[in-house]
């Protein structure tokens, strides 16, 4: 497994541990400390290095990749293209995005429906590597693959915070901790009649990753937990931060607000099913309550 010192990552070893799983930790020497327990194995290593990359995978009965730069998509594909290389047995997860779709025309995203330009080059980099893995999936004795789209991902851990304090999110946060106004599109403003985000918890985005380890989708499938629109979120945030914000709605659309889409997630729907303690209302509440929020 990459990426286990993330936010993500950590969930998915969370998991795989419960499931009594042997895990191999491919992570750099600085953060080894962050993963290591019972059932784990640490490999040092980065996605820069993809000697050590090839090493992992090939020792590996399976592979999940939850690592990702974030910036620099060029790492990104050529250490996917390494991993696919030295893949040979065993299903192959990866932790993929659905800004691969870029801007469908449609409100309503089907899995697997085409990527539709513009797409950011984060989409474009998750896109290029999906494609490497299945292309290559089943073949010279690979297992099946298994692209996973997460959405926006919350749950209690330091990484997830802080995503929740920059992009989409972070507008409204910030200006909700400040009590500066805030603008949202009304309904129907820019020819759109909601605006929102998908999203999932950490912990279901988690279940969902691991069941295809023992049932791959063959494909591309979405974990997305649910949708909410800004107007509930800037409630909530409102709220829980203890903000006296003015929120107006009106015809402007923010760049950073511009989302309008809602993504089936079928596929992996029962994994996707929420747990006590996994709504909205808790999870931010766990992610806003630290010390120097």
């Amino acid at each position: 497994m990459t990426g286990g010192t993330g936010g993500v990552g950590a969930f998915v070893l969370r998991e795989l541990a419960a499931q009594g799983r042997p895990v191999l930790a491919l992570t750099r020497p600085e953060s080894a400390h962050l993963v290591g327990g019972d059932g784990i194995e640490v490999i040092e290593g980065d996605l820069g290095d993809l000697d050590s990359l090839r090493a992992a995978v090939e020792s590996a009965d399976a592979v999940i990749h939850a690592a990702c730069t974030f910036t620099r998509p060029e790492v990104d594909v050529a250490a996917m293209r390494a991993m696919v290389e030295a893949w040979r047995g065993g299903p192959f997860v990866f932790v993929s995005s659905v800004d691969a779709y870029g801007r469908p025309a449609g409100a309503q995203v089907a899995e697997e429906s085409a990527s539709q330009a513009p797409v950011s080059p984060y989409g474009q980099a998750k896109l290029d590597c999906e494609r490497l893995l299945l292309s290559a999936a089943g073949t010279e004795g690979r297992g099946g693959a298994s692209a996973v789209r997460s959405p926006i991902v919350w749950g209690a851990h330091d990484r997830l915070r802080d995503q929740l304090r920059w992009g989409a999110t972070g507008l409204l946060y910030q200006a909700a901790l400040a009590g500066r106004p805030i603008a949202l599109p009304a309904s129907g403003a820019g020819g759109r009649d909601w605006y929102g985000a998908p999203w999932v918890h950490a912990a279901a985005l988690a279940r969902a990753v691991t069941s295809c380890l023992d049932a791959p989708v063959h494909g591309v499938a979405n974990a997305v937990g649910g949708h909410v629109a800004w107007s509930d979120l800037t409630a909530e945030l409102v709220t829980l931060l203890g903000s006296d914000s003015v929120v107006t709605f009106g015809e402007e659309v923010h760049q950073d607000l511009d989302h309008p889409w809602h993504y089936r997630a079928d596929r992996l729907a029962t994994a996707l099913r929420p747990a006590p303690g996994e709504d909205l209302h808790t999870v931010l509440a766990e992610m806003i309550a630290r010390p120097g929020a």
